[in-house]
């Protein structure tokens, strides 16, 4: 499987849901997400990428966590960052078709 690095700046500005704009003294919400046992993402580490869902016709952007980070030690594989809870819950629920669909990820963490 193959992903498009995105570049920081336009990853952490937008809504992973709805792209909209979250500035830099805008509220945050976050979540994370791990992978299938089998799925490698070593190579895209401390990077943000494009994902391609199946269930949705549109991408979203995750960020890959590095060794030893905060979210690596939770067992957090990707971050999600959007601009409300509506966001994430409509997000969150988009990805847990997802894990249905057995592609990427293996479930969808708090």
């Amino acid at each position: 499987m193959e992903f498009n690095i995105i570049p920081d700046q336009e990853a952490l500005s937008k809504c992973a849901w709805c792209d909209g704009h979250i500035l830099e003294d805008t509220e945050v919400f976050a979540f994370g997400a791990k992978l299938r046992p089998g799925v490698d993402l070593s190579e895209y580490q401390s990077h943000c990428i494009q994902i391609a869902m199946v269930s949705e016709e549109k991408p979203v952007y995750a960020l890959v966590t590095v060794e030893g980070s905060d979210a690596k030690k939770d067992d957090k594989d990707l971050m999600f960052l959007v601009c409300s809870e509506r966001c994430g819950l409509k997000l969150k629920d988009a990805l847990e078709k997802e894990v249905s669909i057995g592609n990427l990820l293996g479930h969808i963490m708090p």
